[in-house]
């Protein structure tokens, strides 16, 4: 065991995950040379986890907050998670008046992978930042980042200059949910998260459904740009409110970031192949089935390069060791690749889910888009449920992994009921139920991998843990929400050409969803809606099998209690 560090020497400072760890060798070589120094923290490296365990219960405690401060510190968190949601899907229905504004038609698919491919290029990159830098610093710069995306898009005077702000509010995107998640972590005893996550979790899930239905009415009753423009004021709150609330304590001498941090601990090099790697994947599934076909030389060698830098960033991975951006001991780690995949699957089948629904409800039922919000609440009010359902249960149960096969379940259950009572003519009764089985479903597991990680990480490793799962869950919703697509295209063009001769799959894909009914002829537009469902169901299949391999990841995580004896400092098995 270490020696207690002198009060002499004792500093009070913005902490960062890293510190505890480097703050007690920092301390024991202040006078030894820096040669010295380096060579003596690998042979030292066991005890120096021991004095770990040990001191830094004592740093987090500090942190801890309870009561009023606590209950608001959260609700900016959340609304802060909230904003990037609904950032997220409100430009789905306001897509139609930016292109009549900037008359960019051929710009569409960039208003969306503008935000997608910084948030994903930039997710492991943040779990770097919130282990070696102030962890209240990095996450306000996230937001102040997500906010000058923002009103860069508001203000935007040409398509271009949009898309250059939707690509800044990406990369704020990629530091405010995991850094939320980093901050519960340090303010909150690990056996009483799981109800803060779940409320960060339904917040965010709350803005992904009705981003559509909000969009729609504030572009149809005011401006697209308010859109935008609502975020700034509203991050705001949380930047006040994180300043204020967020006193963030801990004991010893400054971390490695104020002193000899370098480069390399930022793995530059596993960065400058990983980002490229999935730029050029979600470029691929973003184009293929729409831009170029599937097997277009285009959509296939961004595939082939994707896979070639992958490849070559995993072996970067396993050089740099824990320089790495994942650094292998951490994703090696059972619960941590486990609770990846059911994120990875599970966002992909909730993405899915919320994307078909509205299209059913305005092209086969008929709905306005706020009609079409309207019917999807259930989803929402039913999410919302689950998350904190099992936010209470586990605290007290103590275990994340039964939620997450129950939701794995329940969501293969939704889906499926989604897909195969969905028809032309089905009324409420079809879809109530579906909807709820669905949405209580996905809340029930939708923040279990994050707490899952923390059960099984040093708090050190928090950050990084929970960037990679956050990932996962990103790539999840962008890749196969492609993938369905894709899945919904080839079978509707499929189904027209068998059944309905007189109709070009074109004008029905080309002209969209609100139009359909009015560039149809009324003799074949009976045959159209009912191939329009058929493909829809499809891509309701797909979400359900997501379900089931997230349950195979659900099946694999740990049963680690959230409230066994100093929870939040425990090894990595």
């Amino acid at each position: 065991m270490l020696s207690p560090v002198t009060p002499r020497r004792r500093t009070v400072y913005t902490p960062t995950v890293a510190d505890s760890v480097h703050a007690s060798e920092k301390t024991r070589f202040l006078d030894t040379p820096q040669e010295k120094r380096d060579g003596e923290r690998d042979s030292d490296l066991d005890e120096e986890e021991e004095s770990y365990l040990g001191r830094d219960t004592f740093a987090v405690e500090e942190n801890y907050l309870s009561g009023v401060k606590l209950v608001v510190l959260m609700f900016a968190l959340g609304l802060a998670v909230f904003l990037v949601a609904l950032d997220n899907t409100i430009i789905d229905t306001a897509v139609p008046k930016i292109t009549d504004e900037f008359k960019s038609l051929n710009d569409v698919g960039w208003y969306s992978s503008a935000y997608l491919l910084t948030t994903a290029g930039t997710q492991l990159l943040f779990g770097k930042f919130y282990t070696h830098f102030p962890i209240k610093r990095v996450y306000l710069i996230s937001i102040t980042i997500f906010e000058l995306g923002s009103f860069i898009c508001g203000a935007a005077p040409s398509s271009n200059i949009f898309i250059i702000g939707r690509a800044i509010a990406g990369v704020g995107n990629a530091g405010i949910f995991s850094g939320g998640l980093v901050i519960i972590a340090h303010t909150v005893p690990l056996e009483k998260r799981a109800m803060f996550n779940a409320m960060i979790g339904g917040l965010g899930g709350i803005g992904s459904v009705s981003g559509p239905l909000l969009g729609g009415i504030i572009t149809e009753k005011l401006s697209f740009r308010l859109c935008f423009y609502l975020s700034v004021p509203l991050g705001m709150i949380t930047l006040v409110l994180t300043v204020l609330l967020l006193k963030m304590r801990t004991s010893g001498a400054p971390s490695k970031c104020t002193s000899a941090l370098t480069l390399r601990d930022f793995d530059p090099w596993g960065n400058l192949v990983f980002v490229p790697s999935m730029v050029t994947l979600l470029l691929a599934v973003q184009w293929g089935g729409s831009v170029y076909s599937w097997l277009s030389l285009n959509i296939l060698g961004l595939l082939a390069i994707s896979l070639v830098l992958l490849g070559i960033f995993i072996r970067i991975q396993s050089w740099a060791d824990e320089r790495a951006t994942i650094p292998p001991r951490i994703f090696i780690q059972r619960t941590i690749w486990s609770s990846s995949l059911y994120a990875l699957c599970i966002g992909g089948s909730f993405n899915i889910i919320t994307m078909c629904l509205p299209i059913w409800f305005q092209v086969i039922h008929g709905d306005t888009p706020e009609a079409s919000g309207v019917n999807t609440l259930p989803v929402i009010i039913a999410l919302v449920g689950g998350c904190i359902s099992a936010g209470a249960l586990v605290g007290v149960v103590g275990y994340c992994a039964p939620f997450m096969v129950i939701s794995s379940i329940l969501t293969v259950l939704g889906s499926g009921l989604l897909g195969g009572l969905l028809k032309v003519a089905s009324t409420p009764s079809d879809w109530l139920f579906s909807e709820i089985i669905s949405g209580f479903g996905v809340g029930l597991g939708l923040q279990q991998p994050m707490l899952a990680a923390q059960t099984v990480l040093e708090l050190k490793d928090v950050a990084v843990g929970t960037a990679i799962v956050m990932f996962a869950n990103t790539l999840g919703g962008a890749l196969f929400v492609a993938i369905a697509q894709g899945v919904f295209t080839s079978g509707l063009v499929a189904g027209i050409v068998a059944t309905v001769p007189g109709v070009s799959p074109e004008i029905v894909l080309t002209d969209g969803a609100n139009t359909l009914k009015d560039v149809i002829a009324p003799e074949y537009l009976p045959e159209v809606l009912l191939e329009y469902n058929r493909a829809l169901m499809m891509s309701f299949y797909v979400s359900m099998g997501l379900g089931g391999l997230a349950l195979l990841g659900a099946c694999a995580v740990e049963w680690r209690s959230v409230k066994g004896k100093n929870a939040e400092t425990s090894m990595v098995a």
